[in-house]
């Protein structure tokens, strides 16, 4: 049998996810529902037809190509769409002449991502970077991904994880041998509220925490800061707190935006953020100085 990994997305230049110059690979299928996704197409493992109807001219193409009859309309007119009839077949994606139409989600064997991934390596090799998996949960595709992994470390190559942390101890002990960073999400110390917000459950989630810092590897903790659900002193110094309980030293606080809130529109779900309003910078200063204070290095930004 044949393992393959279920993409999303590869993201060559990458700079936030990670040293230096990196390929970010985006994986699908996720345990968790933060409202604030980025990246919505990521949380289901399933292909997903994504239609953003500002890009769409209207020009019928789909309609003909469509043989479910999930796209419809007259000349001229934008085309609706019935999700429950479309089978993600891709003949619209291939029609549509504007964009307007994408699929999220391909399996990809380990040795054809390697490929891709390889362009760089002079890249990585000149910025001391390398490669990030993220998601989505990475590590719900533990087999897959441990291969992946050591075909990048055959090569030299730095690797890193994206996790949100919800993940079977199994999976970790699969693929840390070939992992060189943790880019750990710790969104919240409250447990009732992680599990309201996202599905988490904090408990397992520390549990892997900590087990990932017992490997001896770096670990960055990852702070969404999200208006509304942990942009408080309150819940900082609680983050923080649990941070330091757990050995982290290094946190990148990561200010709420909205630059995936189109994704939500396109898959034809409703944005549970509404009209939340992007955090600045500036903003989110006062909690790295906090975090300052309290003997982390905590940095803006990823």
């Amino acid at each position: 049998m044949i393992n393959t990994l279920r993409v999303m997305d590869v993201e060559r230049f990458a700079t936030k996810d990670g040293p230096g110059i990196r390929t970010t690979v985006f994986l699908k299928g996720c345990p968790l529902h933060c409202p604030w996704c980025a990246n919505p197409e990521s949380q289901s493992a399933s292909t997903q037809l994504l239609w953003f109807e500002a890009k769409c001219t209207a020009c019928g193409a789909c309609v003909a190509a469509c043989g479910q009859g999930a796209r419809t309309g007259g000349p001229g007119q934008k085309p609706l769409l019935d999700r429950a009839k479309c089978l993600r077949c891709g003949a619209c994606v291939e029609a549509c002449p504007s964009g307007a139409l994408q699929l999220s989600g391909a399996d990809r064997t380990p040795a054809s991502l390697l490929g891709e991934v390889l362009r760089d390596a002079d890249y990585y090799a000149a910025s001391g970077g390398g490669v990030t998996v993220s998601g989505g949960e990475p590590l719900t595709q533990p087999e897959a991904l441990a291969e992946f992994l050591s075909l990048c470390k055959e090569h030299g190559l730095h690797t890193a994880v994206e996790t949100c942390g919800a993940f079977a101890p199994a999976a970790l002990e699969r693929c840390a041998p070939w992992l060189d960073l943790f880019l750990f999400d710790v969104k919240s110390a409250d447990a009732r509220r992680l599990a309201e917000a996202t599905g988490a459950d904090l408990a397992a989630v520390t549990a892997n925490l900590r087990r990932a810092m017992a490997l001896g590897r770096e670990v960055v903790a990852r702070v969404p800061v999200i208006p509304g659900f942990n942009h408080d002193e309150a819940s900082m110094r609680a983050i923080f707190a649990l941070a330091r309980d757990c050995g982290v030293g290094r946190l990148d606080l990561l200010p709420y935006h909205t630059l995936g809130k189109n994704k939500y529109a396109a898959l034809g779900r409703a944005y549970a953020l509404g009209d939340t309003s992007m955090l600045t910078r500036a903003e989110v200063q006062p909690w790295q100085q906090l975090a300052a204070s309290l003997g982390l290095d905590a940095r803006v930004g990823g």
